[in-house]
């Protein structure tokens, strides 16, 4: 079964909504306080001409090999091959944050601190959903962006008739940056899966479409945190959605914990769906390759828990890894698109972008460099 336009877009939006729209609202919030809603307006503006050439690349050369067919078709396959290594590696620090901000969320919900068994449950049931038609879970992922949409209207709504003052607040501007670009991640994912879609034209169109709806509500949850004052340190920030909803109706809390676990679950779904099918290009059978990265990802997610390290590092090198493959991806524009204005901003977004996270990129350059070695001795 093939993907409809309403499908792809829903996909898209849980995707890139994901864990990020229950915890990284929170921690821009905590660095730069009201100055992150310009922040996210300016991270929307610098992604969306990448999300532009991921569309067109995505119509163009739809294939499994997602953004390293790309690279390969314009730098030949050392390149498209380094790419691929490249966005597996993201495999130990990725999707163990969507892992354990949904965990977070439904302990809270039932009220423990105890996150183990709800990583592991979570484990289990991508791993079955994996097995299942990809088709069955884009359905579920209309019901679940229709929630979280409707989820986040209502904290924003609500936020404009509380009493709030805007107060001077310390200000990280740079870091902040680096963290809102996490929730911009996931193009790459479904680019995947483009050739998944009933219509060449309805994956262009379902990047876009959700690109502007997902930076809306961004915004509007970034504006409901600060509001209610849902940040500050790793606890609230893991559960500041929890705390708005415990402000504003009773029993809230519990019911928003289970939907923020319900969205991180498709959300890592996607992601763990797409490094499989990339894993696949490699001769490496589905099953195997499904079972190694889960096992992968429950791993470091429980290493993460019992040894209470901050959840930001794992999304600062994710960070680096994502902006290396669009960088990549954008110079591959300009040799595969007629169009080279749009890749040439896509190449200058992601340019400012590099020189954002800075030192940060310190994960990826090692990864790309020890590939490129690799690949050379070869």
């Amino acid at each position: 079964m093939k993907l409809n336009l309403y499908q792809g877009t829903a996909t898209i939006i849980v995707t890139l909504l994901g864990s990020g729209i229950f915890i990284v609202p929170a921690l821009s919030a905590t660095y730069s306080g009201w100055m992150a809603l310009l922040l996210w307006l300016l991270m929307a503006l610098l992604i969306l001409p990448v999300a532009f050439v991921f569309g067109k690349l995505g119509k163009l050369y739809p294939s499994a090999g997602g953004s390293a067919y790309f690279v390969e078709n314009a730098f030949g396959k050392t390149f498209g091959k380094i790419t691929s290594l490249l966005y597996l590696s993201i495999i130990p620090i990725g999707p163990p944050v969507v892992i354990i901000t949904g965990a977070a969320y439904l302990a809270d919900a039932f009220n423990t601190t105890n996150l183990i068994p709800f990583i592991i449950l979570m484990s289990l049931i991508i791993f079955v959903l994996n097995l299942i038609s990809f088709h069955i879970s884009s359905n579920i992922n209309i019901f679940i962006t229709s929630i979280i949409v409707l989820l986040v209207s209502v904290f924003f709504i609500m936020s404009l008739f509380q009493k709030f003052q805007i107060t001077p607040h310390q200000l990280n501007l740079i870091k902040t940056m680096g963290i809102i670009f996490w929730c911009f991640v996931g193009i790459e994912a479904i680019t995947h899966l483009s050739h998944e879609f009933k219509k060449e034209n309805d994956f262009f169109k379902a990047i876009i479409i959700a690109i502007i709806i997902v930076a809306l509500m961004y915004m509007a949850a970034t504006f409901s945190v600060l509001v209610f004052n849902a940040y500050g340190d790793e606890s609230k920030n893991l559960s500041s959605f929890s705390i708005i909803a415990s402000k504003l109706f009773p029993f809230a809390k519990t019911i928003t914990g289970i939907i923020a676990f319900l969205i991180c679950l498709m959300a890592v779904n996607l992601y763990i769906a797409s490094l499989t099918r990339l894993a696949t290009t490699f001769k490496i059978l589905f099953k195997k390759a499904l079972s190694i990265i889960v096992i992968t990802v429950l791993s470091i997610s429980l290493l993460k828990v019992i040894f209470d390290f901050n959840i930001d590092l794992l999304i600062i090198y994710s960070n680096g890894v994502f902006v290396t493959v669009y960088f990549l991806v954008s110079l591959s524009a300009l040799k595969l698109l007629k169009n080279k204005k749009t890749a040439l901003l896509a190449v200058f977004s992601m340019g400012v972008i590099i020189f954002t996270i800075g030192f940060d990129m310190v994960y990826a350059v090692i990864v790309f460099l020890l590939l490129l070695a690799f690949q050379k001795r070869g």
